[in-house]
């Protein structure tokens, strides 16, 4: 944060288990805020009812800031 108290958030999403690019979202950066709120739909494509029943979604909030 910074010494005015707002940070620069964003979200990754990783599909588990996978390690490839294809597993890992992420959110656009939105500045210097302190109540973030996405309006984005994150897709992930290819994905069986089969991959559906034995993946799990992780997903982080980082609150960047230089």
């Amino acid at each position: 944060m910074d010494s005015n108290g707002l940070a620069d958030p964003y979200v990754k999403l990783h599909l588990l288990p996978g390690a490839s690019k294809s597993n890992k979202l992420r959110t656009k950066t939105l500045r210097n805020t302190r109540n973030p709120a996405w309006s984005e739909t994150l897709t992930y494509h290819g994905l069986t009812d089969e991959d559906m029943q034995r993946k799990t979604l992780r997903w982080i909030m980082f609150m960047f800031d230089t």
